[in-house]
Parts: C-alpha cells; sequence; structure tokens
C-alpha cells in the first residue's frame, strides 16, 4: 500500500496557486486530517465563514509577509541590520492590518483574527527610527544629526582641495587620471609613480602594472583622519539604534512569532477558501450515521477536467455497513472509491468537498485503503503477497468507525480462492466496526453482497447502445464485467470473442447468475415505476397549470363584459335601453360572469372610474385616475403621472376621495430632493437611503440627483453605482464636476418618461 494512495499531497498542489506568502505554504505542507471531529468541525465553520466573506467581495487583502521567522532567533546582544528589521516592523503591520479587517467579519475569523498582537508601540519606534529603507534616520537622534552634518562637511572640503591639487598637477605630467578615488577608506589620487618631485604624499595602493600608484596628499592626510573618527562614531551612534531595536524585538519574539503563525493559518484559509468558489465545492455537514454524497466530484479530475467531471452520488444509509460496487473494467469503479476516500479526508482537513450542499457525513475515524501496487519488486513480493500483507496490516489496526476503502481484494491468486479471503476480510472488517466499501469482479463477492444483511450493493452503469461506460453508480443492482462488449468495442478478433462465449455458455446457469439476473429484473422494474412516479407528477402539474389558465380565461371575459355594460350606460340615456341593458345583466351568462369577478381577486380593480381616487398597494401614495385601458390606468401621484395596472390600485372610497381631492388642489409640488450625504455609511446603510432619495426626485419631477460618498476605499462607490446599474429609472451616472468633489460626487441622470 503506497504512502498517499488518494494522492492528498497531489490535492495540496492544487491550492498552493492561491497562497500569498510563505508562511501559508508552510500551512498547506502540514495540511492533514485533524485529530478530532470537534477541530475540523470549528475550521470548516471558519472555512465557511471565509468563503462567504470572498463570494461578497469585502475580504481583506493578504499581502506577501515574509517569513521572518530566523530572524527573531538572535541571540541577546546580537545586531540586526536595518533591512531585516524593517521586514519585521512590516510583517507585524500587515498582520494587525488582518486583524483588523476580520474582526468586523465576526464569527469564527474574528475570534482567530483576535490572537494576533497589533505591536503599535514597537512598529512606531521602528518607524521614527529607521527609514523605509533600512538606513537609521537622524529625525529623532540629535546626536546621529549633528555627527552626519559634520561629516558631510569635512568630506566636502577634503574634495575640494583635492580637486584644487588635481587642477595644478595637470600640467605636470603626473596625473594619470583626472579623479578622485578612495583606497583603505581614504581619499586619493591617481600619479605616475615619480610623482615626489611633484607632491609630498602618503602611497596607499599600486596599480597592476606598478605604473599607477594611488597617493594621498599630506594636505588633506589630517583631515582624512578625522573623516574616519567621524565615521566610526556614526557607525557607533547607529549601532546603539540598531542594537535597541534588536533587543526590542527579541523582547517581544514570541508575540512576532504568534503572529505569524496566525497569519499563515489565515492565508492557507482564504487559498483554501477561493480553490473552494473555484471548484464549486460546499461545506458539508457532519452528522448522523449514513455516508449521503450528492454529485461528488474527484477534486483532482475537476481540477483536470472542469465541468466536464462526471458527478456521482455515493450512498451508504445508516442502516448499512457495506458497499460493494462491481461493473465493467474502465467504468468508473476506483474512481468512486478514490473520491469517497479524498473527500472524508478533505473533510477532516477542514476543506470545502466537491459535492452538493445537501451532501452529508459520519463522523469516521482513520480511512485504509488497500489498491494495486503491482508487485513490490523491492521487497522481492508478488501482487498477491503484496495486497495481502496490506490487508493483514489494516485487519490488525482497523478499529470501529474507521472506514476501510478495497480495491479488488482477493486479486493475482485464483479466482475461487481469491473471491473467498475477500468474503472473510469483508465480513472480519464490518465485525469489527469498520464501514467497508469494495470494488470486485469476484462472483462470490457478490453472492456475498446480495445474500448478506446490512450490504449495499451498486453498479457502474454501462451504455449498452454504445458499448462505453457512464460513469455513475446504479444502487442495488449487481454489474457484470461486460468483458464482451468492451472487446467488440475495441476490434478484439472475433473468433476469439465467439470462443470465449462458448465457454463461458456452458457454465452460465449457475444460481448466482440466475440471482444476479432476478435481482438486475427487479431493480429495473423499480427504475420503471419511479418514471412513471414521474411522469404522473408532471401530467398533474400541467393539468393544474391548464386549470388555472382556464380561471384565468373566465375572469378575463368577465372584465370584458363588466367594461362593455359600462360603455353602454355612458353612452345611452334612453330609457328603452336601459331596459335592455337591464335585460342583458339579468341573463343566466351575465349573473354567472358577474359571480365569477365577484370571488375573484380582482373584483376591486372594477370598482377603478375616471376620476377615482385610488392608492397603490402596499404604499401610502395616492392619486387620481386621469385615463382607463382595459387592464391599466394613468395615474396622477402629485406631479408625476404614472401607468399602473389595475390589479394593483385599491378605490377610495367617495366621501374620502372628496376630502382628499380638495386637499391634494391647494397641496404644494413636492420639494425637490437635495443631494443626499453617505459618507461614511457601510453600503447595506447607504442604498437605502439612496433607493428612498431616487423615489423622491422621480416624484417631484426631477430629472438629476446628486449622491455625496467620499473616497474612502472605493467600496462604497462601487456598491452605489452597482446598485444604480440595476435601476430602469437611471439613464446615466457619472462622477461630478471637479470643482463639485470629481469623483467623490456620483451624479445620477433620472427618466423622465412617465
Amino acid at each position: 500500500m503506497g504512502n498517499d494512495p488518494l494522492e492528498f499531497s497531489a490535492l495540496k498542489e492544487c491550492i498552493q496557486p492561491y497562497l500569498a506568502s510563505d508562511l501559508g505554504l508552510r500551512f498547506l505542507e502540514a495540511l492533514s486530517p485533524y485529530d478530532t471531529w470537534d477541530e475540523a468541525r470549528r475550521r470548516l465553520s471558519a472555512l465557511s465563514e471565509m468563503m462567504r466573506l470572498i463570494a461578497s467581495g469585502k475580504e481583506p487583502a493578504f499581502p506577501s509577509i515574509p517569513d521572518v521567522s530566523s530572524l527573531l532567533e538572535v541571540h541577546q546582544g546580537a545586531l540586526l541590520e536595518g533591512q531585516d528589521i524593517v521586514r519585521v516592523a512590516q510583517s507585524i503591520r500587515d498582520s494587525a492590518r488582518i486583524r483588523y479587517e476580520l474582526e468586523h467579519a465576526g464569527g469564527m475569523l474574528a475570534q482567530i483574527a483576535g490572537g494576533i498582537v497589533p505591536l503599535e508601540s514597537l512598529t512606531t519606534r521602528i518607524g521614527h527610527a529607521l527609514l523605509p529603507s533600512g538606513e537609521v534616520s537622524e529625525r529623532a537622534n540629535p546626536v546621529l544629526k549633528d555627527l552626519r552634518a559634520r561629516y558631510r562637511a569635512l568630506r566636502s572640503s577634503i574634495l575640494e582641495k583635492l580637486e584644487e591639487i588635481v587642477e595644478r598637477l595637470k600640467t605636470k605630467a603626473v596625473l594619470m587620471d583626472e579623479l578622485i578615488t578612495k583606497r583603505n577608506d581614504r581619499f586619493v589620487i591617481p600619479l605616475r609613480h615619480d610623482y615626489g618631485s611633484h607632491l609630498k604624499g602618503i602611497t596607499h595602493d599600486y596599480s597592476r602594472t606598478n605604473r599607477t600608484v594611488y597617493v594621498e596628499p599630506l594636505a588633506v592626510v589630517n583631515e582624512n583622519n578625522t573623516l574616519n573618527i567621524l565615521k566610526s562614531d556614526i557607525i557607533e551612534e547607529e549601532h546603539k539604534v540598531l542594537r535597541t531595536l534588536t533587543t526590542l524585538i527579541h523582547d517581544h519574539a514570541r508575540e512576532i512569532r504568534t503572529n505569524l503563525e496566525i497569519y499563515g493559518d489565515l492565508d492557507l484559509l482564504q487559498a483554501c477558501a477561493r480553490w473552494a468558489l473555484k471548484i464549486d465545492a460546499t461545506v458539508p455537514e457532519i452528522s448522523g450515521d449514513a455516508i449521503s454524497l450528492k454529485a461528488a466530484r474527484h477534486p483532482l479530475l475537476v481540477h483536470r477536467l472542469g465541468k466536464k467531471t462526471v458527478p456521482l452520488d455515493i450512498l451508504m444509509p445508516p442502516s448499512k455497513d457495506c458497499l460493494i460496487i462491481s461493473g465493467p473494467n474502465a467504468g468508473g469503479k476506483t474512481v468512486a472509491l478514490k473520491t469517497l476516500g479524498l473527500i472524508v479526508l478533505m473533510a477532516k482537513s477542514g476543506l470545502a468537498i466537491p459535492a452538493r450542499e445537501d451532501s452529508s457525513l459520519p463522523e469516521i475515524g482513520h480511512v485504509w485503503v488497500e489498491m494495486d501496487t503491482n508487485q513490490d519488486i523491492t521487497h522481492d513480493l508478488s501482487s498477491f503477497t503484496a495486497h495481502a500483507l496490506s490487508l493483514k496490516e489494516i485487519y490488525e489496526s482497523v478499529r470501529g468507525g474507521d472506514l476501510v476503502l478495497l480495491d479488488e481484494p482477493g486479486t493475482g491468486t485464483d479466482p475461487d480462492h481469491g473471491g473467498a479471503l475477500a468474503v472473510s476480510c469483508l465480513h472480519a472488517l464490518r465485525n469489527k466496526g469498520a464501514r467497508v466499501v469494495a470494488t470486485s469482479h469476484s462472483d462470490l463477492v457478490k453472492l456475498y453482497g446480495v445474500s448478506s444483511d446490512k450490504v449495499e450493493i451498486a453498479a457502474t452503469a454501462f451504455d449498452d447502445t454504445g458499448l462505453k461506460p457512464l460513469f455513475s453508480l446504479v444502487y442495488g443492482v449487481i454489474g457484470t464485467s461486460r468483458a464482451f462488449e468492451i472487446l467488440e468495442s475495441i476490434a478484439f478478433p472475433r473468433p476469439l470473442i465467439e470462443e470465449a462465449q462458448g465457454i463461458v455458455g456452458r457454465h452460465g446457469n449457475s444460481t448466482l447468475a440466475q440471482a444476479m439476473e432476478d435481482i438486475s429484473e427487479a431493480s429495473r422494474m423499480r427504475r420503471q415505476a419511479q418514471q412513471d412516479l414521474l411522469e404522473a407528477s408532471s401530467l398533474r402539474e400541467k393539468a393544474q397549470e391548464s386549470y388555472q389558465e382556464r380561471e384565468r380565461e373566465r375572469i378575463s371575459a368577465a372584465l370584458k363584459y363588466k367594461r362593455l355594460m359600462n360603455q353602454v350606460q355612458v353612452l345611452t340615456t334612453n330609457p328603452s335601453s336601459a331596459e335592455a341593458i337591464g335585460a342583458v345583466e339579468q341573463s343566466p351568462e351575465a349573473i354567472e360572469l358577474t359571480e365569477i369577478l365577484e370571488t375573484s381577486e380582482i373584483a376591486q380593480s372594477l370598482k377603478v372610474a375616471l376620476g377615482s381616487r385610488v392608492i397603490l398597494k402596499g404604499s401610502e401614495m395616492e392619486g387620481e385616475v386621469v385615463e382607463l385601458r382595459d387592464q391599466s390606468a394613468e395615474v396622477l401621484f402629485g406631479t408625476k403621472r404614472m401607468k399602473v395596472g389595475l390589479e394593483q390600485l385599491q378605490v377610495l372610497d367617495r366621501k374620502g376621495s372628496q376630502d382628499r381631492k380638495k386637499t391634494l388642489r391647494i397641496m404644494a409640488a413636492p420639494a425637490p430632493v437635495l443631494p443626499i450625504i453617505v459618507v461614511g455609511l457601510r453600503a447595506d446603510e447607504a442604498l437605502p437611503v439612496v433607493e428612498q432619495a431616487i423615489d423622491r426626485a422621480i416624484l417631484s419631477g426631477q430629472d438629476s440627483l446628486e449622491i455625496v460618498h467620499g473616497a474612502g476605499t472605493g467600496r462604497l462607490k462601487k456598491a452605489i453605482r452597482d446598485y444604480l446599474k440595476d435601476l430602469k429609472v437611471v439613464t446615466t451616472f457619472h462622477d461630478g464636476p471637479v470643482a463639485a468633489g470629481g469623483g467623490n460626487v456620483t451624479v445620477v441622470r433620472l427618466s423622465t418618461n412617465p
């Protein structure tokens, strides 16, 4: 049995590209199933929160924090370089920022991030003492500032004197090059070896040809000495600062190391969440005694094939403790086995699984796997012996609640003997309280599945017409190898196939073969019954829709009749016509239509007439009907004219209408909506304010509205503009004029059409 038969390490490689830091990579390398399911549940809860945060677009940005753990191992009295100290300070600041951002998320994420110690006093002190480049700053160090000023002044003086000497020697033919350089940390000039008659000085170095000597003129020897003393004083003062900061970092090493650990853990968490969202993975429910994986996909196949991966249901009810999968070669039996095992490891490691949201897993213990390893050449073992040793190790180690995955147990020897061994192993493992899932071609194993209590059987589906596997599981069915069909699909020699079929035919009337045929027929009948039930349900839904359609037609006819009668009453004043209308209204057909109408929800809409005072259902908006159509009306709400369906209107009583009409005649037009200010609000607080302002602006007849949201992080501006994109009343929106705030203001253009 290999060290990683389920390829959990390959799964971690799929997550790696989503990491932001080396700290996260270190945690990914250590990722493995938790010891207890309580730990796994806590991790899954945090992962679920992170997935929701990322999906909402509110997740914090995870910077690439360097792993400065090695810098924290310095001994007391040691000295860190300025750049290293700046790196430590930056890692503290970045981890503290993650803490502040995740605290707003609440839940498990806030709890995890809450362990980060901001150490603001330390980072502030480092920021004052060092420049971003790591150089010691002189802003808060007057001694260093004075030393550096003196050093710069003296250096300038030395260079000026040397430039004068160089200028004087240009005519003496002893100057090898018109430059000033350094040797032994002292300023010198390059001269010919016979310079002595033209300049007094100290030789510090020679060129390779000995033709050039580097001379320090005596005129600057004392100043060079003083310059080196000043340089030593500056270095000593800088070292004092670095030593103090190094000591502070050493004193807070434990907190900094904890910050790095928490950040690495959070980085891994966000990488796992991003990967899960990428492959549409979900957080499973860990409860009950049933294995119920709906539309499960092998995560590595999803990574390689994407949506082409065929999902399958892996089910083991609480009343079962064993699942035997049979079927043709290359039909997906081993993939199903690996999918189950890897998904269990993922869930216990706190990872989302590629399965439907209603999937669930029990609290499974250790996962044991025995798969084909061929021959163990290094130990001189045959294939069967290697299988047997793996089965022996599993049997001796397995405990109750564990999951054992066996791929073709008992292979590599006589089929009858191997089948008998497989059955005995299945039975023994179940007796020890383990759940067992096995794939097999053995008739003995299949018979064991059919005849044993608490054993579920399933077969990989096969397309008989296309002669190809469908990579899905059909439960309650025993699968056959389909060897002959597969041989025909690859154009295997026909005479050999026919001879093999003849041999099988002479031995094919066994009790097991008959039992398998009966089970397959029963399964077919059950599937047919399920199909009939689905069709009946579909027909019932169609009948219900047809009935509702007829009801709508009846109500529509009643509406047309009522409108017709109203028009007749308006157009005629002839008494005889009135009598004719009365006769029509008393006819059986009219009575029936009236009864239909009175019992319908649209009856209220028939009271709507020209001049009616109405209220818009679900709101406080009142208005007057100024135009009437078959199914809608034009209503004047204040100064805004709107087209509204009759079913959305409720007629006010006549007395109330008269009173309100008088009030409306003296009512002033709605006041214009001034620019609204939402600076400092969260998106969920600001959007309702924007919505109300747009409604008021439409009713007041405005064609534009200004929204002041400020700059900030830009999230509030983006949320408001995303909301405006979906509003039909908004024609365009853009930044305000530069003089009026520019990008801090959004100007909304509103449609003025009714």
